[in-house]
């Protein structure tokens, strides 16, 4: 193997980044799952109400409000878990099919920038930025290590 065939330390390195991003969706998760709004102030931003006038005025709808956002808890945790265990395994080792694999991530954060679209101005801005950043860097985690796995064949 040639001096220039050498990983360098951000190719190698890059599946860091999606173990990062795994931890902090599953700590993010947990309360979710729970039924724990970690930004009741989102709540409000969008019904007008608050999570308890909710609950008191309109139980039905905050038992749906209540279904959707522990299922979505449950959605981050699983992903969470997901990009956590193939960080450390497939990814970290270089198994190309792996890196195709990961493009779900990236496209995942995105996916959510889009249904937030249609929220209220103030609830987008407390939202999108994050999401943002999110997508960014998990491109940036795939496109760093492009040279080993879509390199030459050995």
């Amino acid at each position: 193997m040639k001096k220039t065939d050498k990983p360098k330390f951000f190719e190698k390195y890059a599946w860091i980044l999606f173990l990062i991003i795994g931890f902090l969706v599953l700590i993010g998760a947990i309360p979710h799952t729970l039924g724990n709004n970690t930004d009741p102030g989102l709540v409000i931003t969008i019904s007008g109400y608050t999570i308890e006038e909710l609950q008191a005025s309109y139980p039905d709808i905050f038992n749906l409000y209540d279904f959707y956002f522990r299922g979505g808890g449950l959605s981050d945790l699983g992903f969470a878990v997901l990009m956590i265990v193939l960080s450390l395994t497939a990814f970290r080792t270089g198994q190309k099919w792996s890196w195709y694999t990961f493009w779900v991530f990236p496209a995942y954060f995105l996916s959510w920038i889009f249904l937030c679209l249609p929220l209220p101005e103030e609830a987008r801005a407390m939202l999108i930025p994050p999401l943002t950043v999110l997508t960014a860097v998990c491109t940036i985690g795939l496109i760093l290590p492009v040279r080993i796995f879509l390199g030459k064949e050995k």
